[in-house]
């Protein structure tokens, strides 16, 4: 694994978290009690607030809202956009840190950083191995630009918490202030129909509007994941485009009252919040798909874009049209049920139209993702094989649909291993219509075949379409992790974790970093905690025993799910890492090998993980590499 642990591998197991818990400590002391500090109470105050927290598993309390009341006393009623002081305290903090570090504590075993945009410390050891330190690669060069206000979860524009994920963002989007090529988001339309039963309506309308401007290459527009954010929001337009780093904003209303549909949608310029266009369709719900086509030509228009919206392939029968707006919806909730349901739309959108492109594209993502609703780490081969065929009927229909592309290509990679023909689908996805997930498949391409620098650039176009779902933050953070960069994949999902403290992945990617850097008792107290909810988090706990060096408890937790062997619940590919982790390179290699068997997306990384370092000259992980395509 890369980087030294800072305790001495040869104490007494029993001992090892006890060392380094107090090796911190000791290092704590010793920061606060210097000249940087002095004898000013509050900052020496702060900084231990923040290292005891972390070191308690807690770090998901270190963010504005509770640090403002706990350390400065401030009341519940405490507004942090009035009263900054949580912030200009860590700024403050940083730069005595920055201070102690460029002269007393220069040669300092243990360092404690506070990076910037976060509360939760990070903990380096020193001297780092640069033998076994991962390949250099560029790293994305945040914007100059003020410090963003953090961003909270549904976008609460009149609240504190909108700062977080905003920074989040900020700090990994490597996009230029300049407005080249011109921008759009799409916020959702506001739904004023009293019957709540045609939400898929308007939730339908404003996709369809966003792909249709997606096809313009002369116009970068925010995804889905991102502009929904605002969803049942008084939005601040100009707050908006600041966020989403974005020229102009179109938002709207649609009522349907039986066959009637009336839009009214209003095109704003963010610099001055002045209008640029607006318009208003009373129209048969029958002729919804001519609304969208002319609402979008519409703003291109107003955007004096050097080409129009192209004209669609094909015109699809207006029920039709409604059932795959229906199956959208449905497939968005992902569970059981409304997979089913989505399934039976998408079906009789066929009958109906089968020229329909979108529906067999729909048809196939109910396909793919039946998996995930039914909670396992894989399709089956009944699965894989039907959804590839709905896809590339979709592309046969309308070669432009990107998800489309970028998803067999995922088959191509995960499937076949047919990397030559995956890459070939993604360029051609990102080529296409604009889409953050083309781009985060591509990254991911590139990162299983170690051609980081190339990924980052994939990262960048991922990050300025759609900087702020949780789905392209935690995208970002496991590839940064497989690069290595072990700080700042913590980093993003720390803050993840902070918003939706409910969410699994952040918590076992944030033990897993602490595991790979050689801090596995930084590690126990998150997976231990994660247990209440999920309990298969006892292989991530296993995990960190195993790197601790404590053999017997590792293999105590990994029994019982062994024993299910045929149906474990979890990914093969996580007993690999726990095996690997302890040294055991025969089971390391079975689970990998079973791993590789089920298909599991996990097996694609196993070129580059920096847990399987150790084992990458052995033959049969060399053979394993070879079988999958993978050897370099």
């Amino acid at each position: 694994m890369p980087g030294r642990p800072y305790f001495d591998k040869r104490a007494k197991a029993e001992t090892v978290v006890e060392i380094r818990r107090n090796a911190v400590l000791a290092a704590l002391d010793k920061v606060v009690a210097s000249e940087a500090f002095g004898k000013v109470e509050r900052p020496a105050r702060f900084l231990r607030h923040l290292v005891e927290t972390a070191l308690g598993g807690e770090g998901q309390l270190l963010k504005e809202s509770v640090l403002g009341t706990e350390v400065f006393h401030r009341p519940a009623s405490w507004d942090p956009r009035l009263d900054p002081v949580v912030r200009q305290e860590a700024a403050r903090l940083r730069k005595r840190l920055a201070r102690y570090y460029e002269t007393d504590g220069a040669q300092d075993q243990i360092r404690i950083e506070l990076p910037v945009g976060s509360y939760v410390p990070v903990f380096r050891s020193r001297p780092v191995e640069i033998a076994s330190a991962p390949p250099e690669t560029p790293r994305l060069e945040p914007p100059v630009a003020a410090p963003a206000p953090v961003r909270h979860h549904r976008w609460l524009y009149a609240a504190a918490a909108i700062l977080c994920i905003a920074a989040t963002a900020v700090a990994w989007r490597a996009f230029s202030l300049r407005e080249s090529p011109p921008s759009i988001a799409v916020l959702p339309f506001a739904n004023l129909t009293a019957d709540l039963a045609n939400q898929y309506f308007s939730d339908g309308l404003t996709d369809e509007i966003t792909d249709s401007l997606a096809r313009l290459k002369t116009l970068r527009v925010i995804a889905r994941s991102s502009a929904f954010q605002a969803k049942g929001k008084a939005a601040d337009i100009r707050e908006v485009g600041r966020l989403l780093h974005v020229a102009n904003v179109l938002e709207g209303t649609v009522e349907r009252s039986g066959d009637r549909v009336k839009i009214i949608a209003h095109l704003e310029r963010v610099s001055d919040g002045s209008l640029l266009w607006s318009n208003t369709y009373e129209r048969s719900a029958s002729d919804l798909f001519a609304v969208q086509s002319e609402l979008a030509a519409g703003i291109a228009g107003s955007l004096r874009l050097a080409a129009g919206v192209p004209a669609p392939q094909h015109v699809p029968k207006p029920e039709a049209h409604d059932l795959v707006m229906k199956g959208a919806y449905d497939v968005q909730q992902m569970t059981t049920e409304s997979l089913i349901r989505a399934e039976s739309e998408y079906r009789r959108a066929i009958d109906l139209d089968p020229q329909y492109a979108r529906a067999y594209l729909g048809l196939g993502s109910v396909k793919w993702d039946q998996f995930v609703a039914r909670g396992a780490s894989y399709q089956t081969e009944a699965e894989r094989k039907s959804a590839e065929q709905w896809y590339r009927k979709a592309l046969e229909l309308d070669p432009e649909l990107s998800q489309a592309r970028a998803l067999m290509a995922t088959i191509a990679m995960q499937y076949d291993w047919d990397w030559n023909r995956a890459e070939s689908e993604l360029r051609l996805a990102v080529a296409g219509p604009s889409s953050a997930a083309a781009e985060s498949f591509y990254a991911f391409f590139l990162i299983f075949r170690g051609r980081f620098a190339e990924a980052d650039q994939h990262i960048r176009r991922m990050l300025d379409l759609d900087p702020y779902s949780t789905a392209t933050l935690n995208n970002l953070a496991v590839d940064r992790n497989l690069e290595g960069r072990f700080a700042e994949a913590r980093e993003i999902m720390q803050r993840l974790a902070a918003q939706y403290p409910n969410m699994i992945q952040p918590q076992q990617l944030i033990g897993a970093t602490y595991i790979e850097e050689g801090h596995p008792e930084l590690a126990l107290p998150i997976f231990r905690q994660l247990k209440a909810r999920f309990p298969q988090a006892s292989i991530f706990e296993a995990m960190a025993n195993a790197a601790a060096g404590r053999r017997e408890e590792a293999l105590a937790l990994l029994r019982p799910y062994e024993e299910k062997y045929s149906n474990p619940g979890i990914s093969m590919h996580w007993f690999a890492l726990a095996y690997a982790l302890m040294g055991d390179e025969g089971n390391a290699m079975k689970w990998m090998e079973r791993s590789a068997d089920r298909h599991e997306w996990q097996a694609l990384s196993i070129a580059v993980n920096p847990v399987f370092t150790p084992l990458r000259n052995s033959a049969g992980f060399r053979a394993l590499e070879n079988r999958m395509g993978l050897a370099r």
